[in-house]
């Protein structure tokens, strides 16, 4: 058989077998993949909001990454944060952007971290002071947003009354508040960008933006996670979405952001 004769001969057989082991690899795939609905908050630019009705952010982009490397499928839901986590924890769901606490960890199974929140506090200009630790929030109206975790040193610190955190639903009404010197500290979460966003949707807002001042340090820097309820089982789609993410990070088509 002449050289020529022999590689069609080859090319006649290992053709197919090749195209059989690639429709393999693709059936054991989407033998695995999974359609999983992913609950998140609404209104945290820039890891998760609202744009034009539909779901944006960082941790968005971050699930499309993901989902092309599981060939799982993320539904994503952005609602209020307490709507989103009661879905969740009711296993309607995962949820995305979900700090870690011991109490969560009893509920949930989760990922890999995907993202560390900055959470910045704002103080109306004038009226800084040296933060380096919790205990210099002691005494000083801080406030925060309503259902939320800000991670356990925080909550820790909240429970043993090192300081008092007035709760409320929106982050707007919570910087008007520093402004007309009802609260000392507003608690404001994704570093400047969130902040920024936050003074950008309201106009009264953005013509006082000069009035408020960050200061240096940040109340925590918290690390969210996807995260499923126990009683979803998903634990082998949560190792499928950490192997993606780690493989993603190693080559640099992904970095958290820390």
């Amino acid at each position: 058989m002449s050289g020529l004769s022999w590689w069609r001969f080859q090319r006649g057989v290992t053709m197919p077998w090749r195209v059989l082991f690639a429709m393999c690899l693709a059936w054991c795939l989407a033998a695995q993949a999974e359609s999983l609905v992913v609950y998140g908050g609404d209104a945290y630019a820039p890891s998760t909001y609202l744009a034009n009705g539909k779901p944006a952010g960082t941790l968005v982009d971050i699930l499309k990454q993901v989902s092309h490397k599981t060939g799982d499928t993320y539904v994503v839901r952005l609602y209020p944060w307490k709507r989103a986590y009661e879905n969740a924890l009711r296993g309607d769901g995962a949820i995305v952007g979900l700090s870690m606490t011991p109490e969560r960890q009893a509920l949930f199974d989760f990922s890999e971290p995907l993202y560390y929140n900055a959470l910045q506090l704002v103080v109306a200009k004038g009226h800084e002071f040296a933060f380096s630790k919790l205990e210099d929030l002691k005494g000083r109206t801080v406030g925060g947003g309503a259902g939320v975790s800000y991670g356990p040193e925080v909550d820790q610190a909240l429970a043993s009354a090192v300081f008092a955190l007035e709760r409320d639903s929106d982050a707007t009404a919570r910087l008007q508040r520093v402004l007309s010197g009802q609260l000392q500290v507003a608690i404001i979460g994704h570093g400047m960008p969130g902040l920024e966003h936050v003074v950008q949707g309201h106009p009264r807002l953005m013509g006082r933006r000069a009035e408020l001042s960050v200061l240096p340090k940040p109340l925590v820097r918290d690390p969210l996670y996807l995260a499923a309820a126990k009683s979803m089982q998903k634990k082998e789609v949560l190792a499928r979405f950490n192997k993606a993410l780690q493989e993603l990070e190693r080559s640099g088509q992904l970095t958290v952001q820390r």
